[in-house]
């Protein structure tokens, strides 16, 4: 298998991510909203849920940079092995690796929203209990 296919095969991976992230991001701006319209509506959990939409929307950029930077790798590779040109082999394996970097950098920031989330919630759960 050629070096060039490899970024090509990750790209439905990531779209993956991408489709599922969307998903995130539009089921925490719908709980914003219906916090929002509450009668006491509390501002602090308002405002820590935007913080972690911020968080989410900076994965998907990096997952999307990742995907343009995959594609891209793929088709310098392509491109040279169609031609017989011996491109640098240099260009391809940076492309490569910021590809890479940028996919690891999304899920970090997926995981510190993932753990943040779970925080969140759980305290919104036990101020609703102990408003009860």
């Amino acid at each position: 298998m050629d070096n060039w296919i490899i970024p090509l095969t990750l790209l439905p991976r990531i779209g993956m991510m991408i489709m599922s992230t969307s998903n995130l991001s539009t089921a925490i701006s719908d709980e914003i909203n219906a916090l929002l319209h509450e009668k006491e509506c509390n501002t602090q959990l308002v405002q820590v849920k935007i913080s972690q939409m911020s968080l989410l929307n900076i994965a998907m950029v990096c997952l999307y940079i990742s995907t343009s930077v995959f594609a891209i790798a793929g088709l310098v590779g392509g491109i040279s092995d169609l031609q017989n040109i011996m491109i640098d082999l240099t260009y391809h394996h940076i492309l490569v690796i910021i590809g890479i970097a940028t996919l690891v950098l999304a899920t970090i920031l997926l995981m510190i929203f993932s753990v943040r989330s779970v925080k969140i919630k759980r305290n919104q759960y036990l101020k609703s209990i102990s408003k009860s």
